[in-house]
C-alpha cells in the first residue's frame, strides 16, 4: 500500500515490506532496515513451517479405493436351481455318489455334506446364496461382457450343477466372450451327462435342464 502526501515542503512516503521501512523527509532520507538477527529467526520459522508441512505430506496414507460392492445374486439362477434341484432336509445320496442337502449343496460354508446331516429351508436358502455369490464372482472374471439376469442365472445355475470351474474355461465362455451368443446356448445342451460309476451317462433330467438353461439364456440374446 502507497500513501503520499505532498505540501510545499515536505513530502511523507510509507512504504510497508517484510524486512523493510524506508521514511523520507524532504531531501534527507533515514532508512531502517531488520536486524539480521530477526531476518534469520523469520526465515528458520519458515524453514520450519515447510518442514511441517512435508512431513504431514508423507505421513498421510494413501487412499484405498474401496472394494466394488457384491453384484446382486441373480434371481433367474435362484429360481432355476431351486425349481430343478428341489428340497431335501436331509443329506442324501446324489447321482454321482456325492452326498448333497438342501437345492443340491455338496458343502455348507465349505464343509462337505455328510450322510446324516439335516438343514433347515432358511438354512438352505444362506447357503444356496453364498454359493452363487463366489460363483458370480467367478463367472464375472471369466465373462468380459455385460449380461442380463437372466443370462446369468442361466450360466450360473448351470455352473452350480456342473461345476464353476469347469464352466469358466468352457467353450460356452469363450463363444460368449466372442459375442456368438446363440453358438454359447447351444453349448449348454452339451451337459447334459453325468458321472455314474465312473461312467458318463447322459440324463433325461439333465437333458431337461440343459433346455430350459438355454431357453432361459435366449430371451435376452
Amino acid at each position: 500500500m502507497l500513501h503520499k502526501y505532498f505540501d510545499s515542503a515536505i513530502a511523507l512516503t510509507s512504504i510497508c515490506s517484510i524486512g523493510l521501512a524506508t521514511l523520507t523527509l524532504a531531501e534527507d532520507t533515514i532508512a531502517y532496515e531488520q536486524p539480521d538477527t530477526v531476518k534469520d529467526l523469520q526465515l528458520q520459522r519458515l524453514d520450519n513451517s515447510l518442514a511441517a508441512n512435508i512431513k504431514s505430506l508423507k505421513e498421510v496414507e494413501p487412499l484405498v479405493p474401496p472394494e466394488p460392492a457384491p453384484q446382486p445374486i441373480s434371481i433367474a439362477a435362484i429360481n432355476t436351481i431351486k425349481e430343478f434341484e428341489g428340497f431335501e432336509s436331509q443329506a442324501y445320496i446324489d447321482t454321482d455318489g456325492t452326498p448333497v442337502i438342501g437345492y443340491g449343496l455338496s458343502a455348507i460354508g465349505g464343509v462337505p455334506v455328510q450322510i446324516g446331516d439335516r438343514i433347515d429351508s432358511n438354512e438352505a436358502d444362506a447357503a444356496l446364496h453364498a454359493q452363487l455369490q463366489v460363483i458370480q464372482q467367478k463367472l464375472d472374471k471369466a465373462i468380459s461382457v455385460d449380461l442380463s439376469d437372466r443370462q446369468l442365472g442361466a450360466i450360473a445355475s448351470l455352473a452350480f450343477n456342473a461345476g464353476v470351474d469347469s464352466i469358466e474355461k468352457s467353450s460356452l465362455v469363450r463363444k460368449i466372450n466372442a459375442g456368438d451368443y446363440h453358438g454359447a446356448a447351444d453349448e449348454f445342451l452339451r451337459w447334459d451327462k453325468a458321472n455314474v460309476r465312473g461312467i458318463l451317462v447322459q440324463l433325461p433330467g439333465l437333458t431337461r435342464r440343459r433346455q430350459a438353461e438355454r431357453q432361459l439364456f435366449l430371451l435376452d440374446s
